[in-house]
């Protein structure tokens, strides 16, 4: 008689155990398919675009792409070579302000080679340094004779040792070319305290 009781209670277990096996299967089965009940189905119908694929390139992927020939981008301005910047005249004409500005920028960028006066002169010129060239001299007659596109164009570009500045702005360096001719005129004394530039109005 016990036995009977206690084989009906194994059997019961067994029955429960597979049940309670049951469950956790259906409830993942039940997950996946509510998923897939929310994902839309209308993607993968080829007449609708739902940019589930999309034609997009990776960095790099592709070769920059240059502006047609003859085109600057907005707001840029046209690059000159040496040669094509002979024949430009400089804008800027020799007032207070631009030799001013113009002497600052030179004692920037211009004074470690080309010295404080122009004469070739500066801190990093000499022995073991950058050779002493005639070039370096903005008081030869060769530097006199340069046309005030040309010595825009030498900053813009570099020639020789020089290297080019063409992240000064354009208007920049035509102030850098007031000086230089102001400095191989003697009009100002390059050892003189500079004076402050006027105040824009």
């Amino acid at each position: 008689m016990s036995g009977g009781p206690r084989g009906a209670s194994a059997g019961g277990g067994e029955s429960s155990g597979k049940r309670g096996a049951r469950v956790p299967a259906a409830a993942a089965l039940f997950l996946v398919l509510g998923a897939a009940a929310c994902d839309n189905q209308l993607k993968y119908v080829p007449i609708f675009s739902f940019m589930a694929e999309q034609p997009s390139l990776e960095s790099y992927e592709e070769p920059a792409r240059l502006p047609p020939p003859g085109t600057a981008a907005l707001g840029s301005r046209r690059s000159y070579t040496l040669l094509e910047a002979d024949s430009l005249s400089n804008p800027l004409e020799m007032e207070e302000l631009d030799l001013a500005l113009g002497r600052t920028e030179f004692e920037t960028y211009c004074y470690v080679c080309h010295g404080i006066d122009g004469r070739g002169k500066g801190p990093v010129v000499g022995p073991n340094r950058i050779p002493e060239i005639p070039t370096l001299n903005l008081h030869s007659e060769q530097a006199r004779a340069y046309t005030d596109g040309y010595l825009w164009g030498m900053i813009t570009n570099g020639r020789g040792l020089m290297p080019s500045y063409r992240r000064i702005p354009a208007d920049v360096r035509g102030q850098i070319v007031v000086y230089v001719r102001a400095l191989q005129s003697g009009e100002i004394d390059p050892a003189a305290t500079p004076a402050e530039p006027a105040p824009a109005e």
